[in-house]
């Protein structure tokens, strides 16, 4: 009788086991979506409808690892580490940038990790919590296992669960995308994953990657665009050009230095020592004004991207690098130009090669050499990077070892002033407010950076060879969000777009060692630079500049908030095809197609050959 009693007993424990263990099967998606969305913050914010199918998509990835590995121990346990992981990121990341984690980003992972341990890592106790939750929740998976005994079950679970993950994807997006209105605002990406969540956020963006041919695009109308500009451009007036200056300049030094921006540009504060005084104090010789850049806080080579190419961002998928996607050999470039013109091309970056996938895209630009990190013997360091004076006495290095009257080109990418700004020394502090530390690093960084600036501009002033030099920040700095929304007096979201453009705004410089008109207070974006580098520099330009350049004098900014015509109003893009700039802006957006998505691209056109 006690034996029978006992196997009972066994019985019922196990059947009991088997009932705790079939409940954490099923609900460890859901609390693990409250876990992810509750470590990001979103939690609340997400709406009913996207909140089922974000947990759906959690169910299915959850069901589909279990059913192939048939372990609810070791597949449930790596997928709670894992989307832990992932969401510590995603917070990390969105405080770091402003900016969600896109599935793209993946490319980047190499570029994230190299700087990745410069920043600092604050755990909340909501964070805390949460990863609490699910360490417990793991014990109780592995205290309460399950496994599906039967062959014959295991393989139609497994079987089920991948038609069913299948058939949800194929009905999300023949279906449930346009029924439910699951769209990304790319212009502010980080308003829709806190809405409609990370997973579901995350299965609508690849859509997103895929580039359209622009309405009406043919072959036959890019032809006729070309055609009407080759007809007119020897009429154009040259926005750049000094007619009273005809050198030609031995040696091109163009730097994109990191981070680089006046935040005053926003709105004034005061500080307790200047931080740009010799970049203001430069009137001679000089052109000087605001650059309207394509990203804030990071994503440094789109900017440089534009700047090289002559290209748009705006005209492309935002959040997408460029340099991972878009690049071909060759890819019609700034560096190409001056390269058919007799010129050396040498690409400079005192980091790691391959971020941003920098060591494929410079030859496909048609750099001659790329010089990155493994170049630089014991630099000058600040912080855990080679200052802006190590890097520039790189540059004078290469100028006084090439052959007196070589052409030279150097394209610099800084890095002193990369985000992470613990350690600096402060030289610089606001004077009205005391709760923004990082601001007084940043700012202390810029004043180095002014002070290196000084001593290329000295060192340049005093050799004889024709010497210009480019200047321009790529972004804005991810700094306090707090000190940002002083300066608006308000908060960022929602911001009217020219003002939220305020943040997309860095100086540009362009100085020559010899006489020539100086300007200051220009405005223009990233795209339109190297138009004015070749016009300052007396040099050729293929033909697709030309027609920028008649762009330009119509809408000398082109930004994703809008655009500025040649009137100075502001532009937005709302219901931009009624507007009088819209024909011009269409063979812009078809020219940019052309150029860098279709096999038949016109490369006469973007390419320059014959004399300048």
């Amino acid at each position: 009788m006690k034996e029978k009693i006992g196997v009972c007993k066994q019985l019922i424990e196990e059947m009991n086991r088997k009932h705790a263990g079939w409940g954490i099967l099923f609900v460890t998606p859901a609390l693990m979506f409250c876990v992810f969305e509750g470590i990001i913050g979103n939690l609340a914010a997400i709406w009913p409808v996207y909140r089922i199918l974000n947990i759906i998509i959690f169910y299915l990835i959850y069901l589909t690892v279990f059913s192939l590995l048939n372990s609810m121990r070791i597949g449930y346990t790596l997928l709670n580490v894992i989307l832990t992981f992932c969401a510590l990121a995603e917070y990390f990341v969105v405080e770091f940038r402003q900016w969600p984690i896109m599935p793209w980003d993946v490319l980047e992972i190499g570029t994230a990790a190299t700087v990745a341990a410069s920043y600092t890592y604050n755990f909340t106790p909501r964070i805390v919590f949460w990863i609490a939750v699910i360490a417990v929740w793991t014990v109780f998976t592995w205290a309460f296992p399950l496994r599906l005994r039967k062959k014959k079950q295991w393989a139609a679970a497994a079987v089920s669960s991948v038609a069913c993950s299948a058939c949800f994807v194929a009905v999300f997006f023949s279906y449930l995308v346009g029924r439910y209105a699951i769209e990304i605002d790319m212009w502010t990406p980080l308003a829709t994953y806190a809405s409609m969540g990370y997973m579901l956020s995350s299965l609508r963006a690849p859509g997103y990657l895929r580039v359209d041919a622009p309405d009406g695009y043919s072959l036959d109308e890019v032809n006729r665009i070309i055609a009407e500009t080759r007809a007119t451009k020897d009429e154009q007036e040259l926005l750049w050009k000094d007619e009273g200056n005809d050198v030609v300049p031995t040696n091109i030094i163009c730097i994109m230095n990191e981070s680089y921006s006046d935040l005053q540009i926003i709105a004034p504060f005061s500080t307790d020592a200047p931080y740009m005084s010799f970049y203001n104090s430069l009137s001679e010789n000089s052109i000087k004004g605001s650059l309207y850049v394509p990203v804030f806080g990071f994503m440094t080579s789109n900017t440089e991207f534009e700047f090289l190419t002559a290209s748009n961002d705006s005209f492309l998928p935002t959040g997408a690098v460029p340099y991972s996607f878009y690049m071909k050999d060759p890819t019609w470039s700034l560096a190409r130009t001056l390269k058919e013109q007799g010129y050396r091309t040498v690409a400079v970056h005192p980091n790691i090669g391959s971020n941003w996938n920098r060591s494929k895209a410079y030859p496909d630009l048609g750099f001659d050499e790329f010089l990155d990190i493994n170049a630089f013997e014991d630099p000058k360091m600040m912080r855990d990077f080679v200052s802006d004076q190590g890097d520039y006495e790189k540059i004078v290095e290469l100028t006084e070892e090439k052959e007196a009257g070589e052409p030279l080109f150097i394209f610099n990418v800084t890095m002193q002033n990369h985000r992470g700004f613990e350690g600096v020394e402060e030289t610089v502090h606001l004077t009205d407010y005391d709760e923004f530390p990082m601001v007084n690093q940043y700012l202390s960084l810029i004043r180095a950076s002014d002070d290196a600036l000084k001593y290329l501009i000295e060192y340049y002033s005093g050799i004889e060879e024709p010497t210009m030099i480019v200047l321009f920040g790529d972004h804005q700095p991810s700094i306090e969000t707090e000190f940002y929304e002083t300066l608006y007096g308000g908060e960022l979201d929602p911001l009217p777009p020219e003002d939220h453009a305020r943040m997309y705004i860095t100086p540009f410089l362009i100085w020559t060692n010899y006489e020539q008109e100086s300007m200051d207070g220009a405005k223009l974006s990233a795209q339109y630079l190297s138009l004015a580098v070749l016009q300052r520099a007396n040099l050729g330009m293929p033909d697709y500049l030309y027609f920028l350049n008649a762009m330009s004098q119509e809408m000398p900014v082109v930004h994703m908030f809008g655009y500025y015509n040649r009137d100075g109003i502001w532009e937005s893009w709302e219901e931009w095809k009624q507007k009088k700039e819209y024909p011009l802006l269409h063979e812009f957006e078809i020219l940019q197609y052309n150029n860098l998505f279709d096999r038949n691209r016109v490369d006469d056109f973007f390419r320059f050959r014959g004399d300048p």
